[in-house]
């Protein structure tokens, strides 16, 4: 038990090397300190004079960012330990609770009555600074957690295909391919009896295939929902489409690249159509 509390005290802690996330832990400690000194009034300072306390939030976050920004790189601090890390906040909040004491002790008080009025000062700055502090912290690992995590599923995504890249095979006789084409690239298809006109871009270019398929069978291989069926003898990729006509009971659509050609979407396939276009929207 021991043994895991030292290795843990001696991890690195690199979360506030950077100067971005110095910055949110002066601000936030600013803005929580002003909300706890204007809510719990510790010393009754919302007697002594209007708004004092931000005298005091101003005096922390001088404090906190003098101590990062400028002490840390002076005693080699670029990175903490979690051990050094507890240290330094706790040397931060003796140095505020020093100065405020310095600055707003009542004078000519007994020893006794000062050391008292200097100990209520650091249990106070402690209150008062610890909560964000250790928030802060807690947002932090957080956010570089959350970071981790989406790049390695960036990671994953260039190791697994993108669904777009997957391959539309037509085949022929024996199950010999005869035309492949990645989805991405398929603009849309029409049906002419026992053929298909394939229309989809070669070369950044838009190019027309007949080949000998039903479209019904062609359905059955469609592995991508942004190829949708828009009329029993269309189907389209709607990341390709360019423009969008409402009609008395639905759609007549362009895709790109053939500006020329108007595809109608039956009323029997609207919903489908739409739900389509939602998850394009989506995504």
């Amino acid at each position: 038990m021991l043994k895991e509390i030292n290795q843990f005290l001696r991890q690195d802690f690199t979360l506030l090397n950077g100067p971005v996330n110095k910055a949110i832990l002066v601000v936030f400690i600013g803005l929580y300190s002003a909300f706890f000194l204007s809510v719990y009034s510790p010393f009754n300072i919302n007697q002594w004079e209007n708004n004092f306390y931000w005298k005091y939030v101003l005096l922390g976050i001088t404090v906190i960012s003098v101590s990062q920004y400028v002490l840390r790189p002076i005693f080699g601090l670029k990175t903490f330990k979690v051990y050094s890390l507890i240290l330094w906040g706790l040397f931060e909040m003796l140095l505020m609770a020093t100065i405020l004491h310095l600055m707003y002790a009542i004078p000519f008080q007994t020893l006794n009555d000062n050391l008292y009025d200097y100990l209520h000062t650091i249990w106070i700055v402690s209150l008062v600074a610890t909560v964000p502090y250790v928030l802060i912290v807690l947002y932090l690992a957080f956010k570089e957690k959350l970071s981790a995590i989406k790049e390695k599923e960036k990671n994953i995504s260039g190791v697994f295909p993108n669904p777009g890249d997957k391959l539309l095979t037509i085949t022929g006789e024996n199950d010999k391919v005869i035309l492949a084409i990645k989805y991405h690239e398929l603009l849309y298809v029409k049906s002419a009896g026992n053929y298909l006109e394939l229309y989809y871009l070669k070369g950044g270019s838009p190019t027309k295939e007949l080949v000998r398929e039903r479209l019904k069978e062609l359905e059955k291989k469609i592995a991508n929902t942004n190829v949708v069926k828009v009329h029993r003898s269309y189907l389209v990729n709607v990341r390709h489409i360019s423009s969008l006509k409402k009609t008395k009971k639905s759609y007549e659509i362009i895709v790109q690249h053939i500006p020329d050609v108007i595809i109608p979407v039956s009323s029997g396939f609207k919903a489908s159509f739409e739900e389509a276009l939602k998850q394009k929207v989506s995504h």
